[in-house]
């Protein structure tokens, strides 16, 4: 797909997308004409986004599906491609994370994490990079800074991210010369229902109140920097002097990023 001024006539498939940031996603390309193809494990916070999205006149359909099971993303991609022909966009948003140290954090814990944020990423790419490598389109990879950086607390999440960038670095190595992109997108802390819905070590909702470094982000100011990274069909997205910063010295300095983030982060855990 070339890089385009708008996405009329695209079809942008979004997972996670009625979460904050999947909302705001949705919002930003389907006011430059993309049609949303919305997939959520949540069926009612699904069905009000599309209401909300039809309010401003934004074309979406929406698929219930927990990316976690291989099954339901090949039955999903399936219909998707038969009810809209194409599929250009896909951005794998879904995922979930924990706040915990490793040594509290039970086994089911790490396992859900890693099926959610890896394996349902990457068998909704299995199943359809065929449509993508039809439209030369464009796979968009919602990281964060600790996929290329330690972050306390979160083993879990972070090994996730860690493994997202090592399949779709390359994967892209080995897509781009038939005219598919890969965009990954590293902001820092963002103001999600992720912060709310975050595991603790036992499964249950975090209590703890959270530790951030920075601004926390908008969705929608992370949205509109997506938009401007496909539209320009950029390869990687450092959103926030934070996520540049952590990038830059976590590279030629890591025991000074070490020191930094523990010093900042354990007050988080200090209680335990």
């Amino acid at each position: 797909m070339k890089a385009h001024p708008d996405f009329t006539g695209k079809k942008i498939m979004i997972t996670g997308a009625a979460g904050g940031l999947g909302r705001a996603l949705s919002v930003a390309f389907g006011k430059k004409g993309g049609t949303i193809l919305a997939l959520d494990l949540d069926v009612q916070q699904l069905s009000s986004l599309k209401e909300f999205l039809a309010e401003k006149e934004i074309h979406c359909t929406a698929y219930p599906c927990d990316i976690s099971d291989k099954e339901q993303c090949q039955r999903t991609v399936e219909e998707i491609v038969k009810e809209h022909a194409t599929i250009d966009i896909v951005i794998h948003n879904a995922g979930i994370s924990h706040r915990s140290p490793f040594k509290e954090t039970k086994i089911d814990v790490l396992e859900q994490i890693m099926n959610v944020n890896v394996n349902g990423t990457i068998a909704l790419t299995h199943f359809t990079l065929n449509a993508l490598l039809e439209t030369q389109g464009t796979y968009v990879v919602v990281s964060s800074v600790a996929g290329f950086a330690p972050l306390m607390g979160r083993t879990g999440y972070a090994a996730s991210k860690h493994a997202l960038h090592g399949f779709f670095e390359t994967l892209r190595v080995e897509v781009e010369d038939a005219g598919v992109n890969v965009l990954m997108v590293c902001p820092s802390f963002m103001k999600t229902g992720m912060e709310h819905h975050a595991m603790a070590g036992d499964g249950k909702q975090v209590t703890r109140k959270k530790e951030t470094v920075g601004t926390v982000l908008s969705p929608e100011y992370v949205a509109g920097k997506i938009v401007d990274g496909v539209q320009s069909r950029r390869k990687r997205l450092y959103i926030s002097p934070v996520a540049k910063m952590s990038l830059l010295v976590h590279r030629v300095m890591p025991s000074l990023y070490s020191r930094m983030m523990k010093n900042k982060m354990r007050g988080e855990f200090k209680s335990e």
